[in-house]
């Protein structure tokens, strides 16, 4: 019985809780619709940015020695929808380079101030690269294979609420100056893998409105009639005055603590009453002696 109870008040609860939250969604990973890694200089080999291949952080080169800058760039569709909530938004990345040890690379994501095309990214000055903002998230990335995480939920919060522009986002050193074992790439080794895409896992709850009541007409004033002035009648011709009416005569009761003459339908009626009712009271009255007994 306590168990039957139980299941009554969580559904009770449930159903007091329905109208203020229409639902968590649970949504599927979402994945970049723009994205690219790039450069500061040739590294002797292959390519100075890819869209594939995603590089971030920083390091000093074996043969030039010069400092080279890395950074990936990644956008992600976000649709603004004012009424929703972002319980939580993680950034997934898939690092199958590192180098060169295994000190730890702290990497962060940051926001971008302007938008930007891959195709319009000058990637030969680094005066040209989409600007960034101050870092939302950091993680260590200490080694490789494996996927590192970037919890983002703030900035993805901004992104649907609509308060702040979805430029996109990227990742890369957390100190921007440091070239010294702080460099790691994404699918640097599995570019033609999709299974290694970097990919945004979030869940929105969707807050329930309220409908706005439809405001009571409001009543339009109507014109009073014009009054007319009365019209004189003509003088009505005498008429005979009808019969009186006769008054009707009231019934006299028997006055009180006497009874009136019944009538033979009455004690018929009487009779009847009293020769149905005593065998009912005989048989009440024998059934309650034998329970006596």
């Amino acid at each position: 019985m306590r168990r039957v109870w139980g299941t009554v008040i969580v559904l009770v609860v449930g159903l007091m809780f329905l109208p203020a939250v229409i639902g968590a969604q649970g949504t599927p990973d979402l994945l970049p619709d723009r994205s690219v890694g790039v450069l500061s200089a040739d590294p002797g080999y292959g390519e100075r940015w890819s869209t594939t291949i995603f590089p971030f952080g920083n390091y000093t080169g074996t043969v030039s020695g010069r400092a080279i800058f890395c950074r990936t760039y990644l956008h992600f569709p976000v649709t603004v929808q004012a009424d929703a909530q972002v319980d939580r938004a993680t950034l997934y990345v898939y690092v199958d380079d590192f180098w060169p040890g295994p000190g730890g690379a702290p990497m962060s994501v940051y926001p971008l101030s302007g938008d930007w095309t891959v195709e319009g990214v000058n990637w030969n000055e680094m005066g040209a690269w989409p600007p960034l903002e101050a870092p939302v998230a950091t993680t260590a990335v200490n080694a490789a294979p494996g996927w590192f995480a970037w919890d983002v939920t703030a900035l993805m919060q901004a992104w649907v609420s609509g308060a702040r522009p979805n430029y996109g986002l990227a990742i890369a050193a957390a100190d921007l100056n440091a070239v010294s074992d702080n460099w790691a790439a994404a699918r640097r080794l599995t570019a033609d893998s999709p299974d290694t895409r970097p990919y945004l896992a979030y869940a929105i709850t969707v807050l329930a409105t309220a409908t706005p009541e439809t405001p009571a007409p409001t009543p339009v004033p109507t014109t009073p009639p014009p009054t007319t002035a009365p019209t004189a009648s003509p003088p009505s011709e005498p008429t005979t005055p009808a019969a009186p009416t006769p008054t009707p005569q009231p019934v006299l009761l028997p006055a009180t603590g006497e009874r009136g003459r019944p009538s033979p339908l009455d004690a018929a009626w009487g009779l009847l009453t009293l020769s149905l009712g005593l065998p009912i009271l005989g048989g009440m009255a024998y059934g309650w002696m034998r329970r006596r007994r």
